[in-house]
């Protein structure tokens, strides 16, 4: 019950006491989707719409079969370099942020209106949270973590009420875990690590200042600069992942930025066989039975009837074949040989040697 005891006084006073919070300026690390200080590591077909990165690290893997549009990858460059120091601009900003409302446990379940919150451990997100705006599209959400952030698999974060994702910021002091198949909204910005579990939706930025940042088969969609008093940025929707593979379970995500929230998603066309669409939250989810490739339109319709149109596509692959490891008994058969060829060789050397 702790928890929401600032969320009854949130609402009851209708400002949040610690005030309206000015967006974190993220600097060059604003047009980052991941960013990564040690390595960036990525299996399967990931999406990133914006850019990737890692400094003063340079191993970046896994791309392909991830795909980058609307930005590069960048390893350890100048401008990963930049927007590392960036980062940490940003990281210290949104950590100094004082008179918060106390938040700890799991969010799971609540509403929380814009404000600054703060856990003083470990925070979870199981099932849905819901960040409200209010009615208002500059609205701004920041959480301080002293330690983990941790979501669970099919958790939700959505926004309602006006709230974007680029006004949205999670401070982690420790690591972060966004679960499988789950929607998460806002920018990560981790002291350590950040993992993007299979299957999951990111529309926001993993942005991690000592650790290394791990995806796998996810949806990235960078929400671009946050929102300014008076102004609301166009709206746009973004491709799910362009590629499936027969057999395994495929789940990517229609993102939407900018115009008026909340959005309704619909298809042109015709989906792959055995996928559908959630018209409410963008999601795509289904089974591939075999291959082949589909185009279709998606659409994005705000809440003052402003729609965004993309063409995409979805191919579905064979499966990558799992490699079987050798079985114990043949290695040693072969250290065997291989033992015995060198002490023949040997044997022939010495005796050249000796004339005999």
């Amino acid at each position: 019950m702790n928890k929401l005891i600032p969320v009854f006084l949130c609402l009851s006073c209708g400002a949040c006491l610690q005030g309206a919070q000015l967006p974190v300026p993220l600097g060059s690390a604003g047009s980052f989707s991941a960013l990564a200080f040690s390595t960036l590591t990525n299996t399967g077909p990931t999406a990133v719409i914006g850019d990737v990165g890692v400094s003063p690290g340079s191993a970046v893997i896994g791309f392909p079969p991830g795909q980058v549009t609307g930005g590069a990858i960048h390893s350890a460059d100048g401008p990963a370099g930049l927007a590392q120091g960036d980062l940490t601009i940003a990281y210290n900003n949104a950590a100094g942020r004082t008179l918060p409302a106390t938040v700890s446990g799991d969010l799971g379940g609540l509403t929380l209106p814009p404000g600054l919150y703060k856990s003083t451990s470990s925070l979870g997100i199981t099932g849905v949270l819901r960040l409200d705006g209010q009615g208002d599209p500059n609205s701004v959400f920041i959480f301080q973590i002293a330690s983990a952030l941790t979501t669970a698999s099919n958790s939700q974060v959505i926004l309602q009420g006006g709230a974007q994702a680029a006004n949205v910021y999670w401070q982690v002091g420790s690591s972060a875990v966004i679960g499988t198949n789950s929607i998460f909204n806002g920018t990560i910005l981790a002291q350590a690590s950040i993992t993007v579990a299979t299957g999951a939706a990111l529309i926001g930025r993993a942005l991690a200042r000592t650790g290394a940042v791990t995806l796998d088969t996810n949806t990235l969609n960078n929400p671009g600069p946050s929102t300014t008093i008076g102004l609301t940025r166009e709206l746009a929707v973004s491709c799910p992942a362009s590629v499936a593979q027969v057999g395994i379970t495929y789940n990517s995500l229609l993102a939407a930025t900018g115009g008026t929230p909340p959005y309704t998603f619909s298809i042109t066309g015709s989906l792959p066989p055995g996928f559908s669409l959630n018209s409410s939250t963008g999601a795509i989810t289904g089974l591939p039975p075999g291959l082949g490739s589909s185009s279709f339109v998606v659409n994005a319709l705000d809440s003052v009837s402003i729609n965004s149109s993309r063409s995409c596509s979805v191919t579905t692959t064979a499966p990558i074949p799992p490699t079987t490891p050798l079985p114990a008994s043949l290695i040693l058969v072969l250290t065997g040989f291989a033992c015995t060829a060198l002490f023949l060789s040997r044997d022939r050397v010495l005796r050249l040697i000796s004339g005999s």
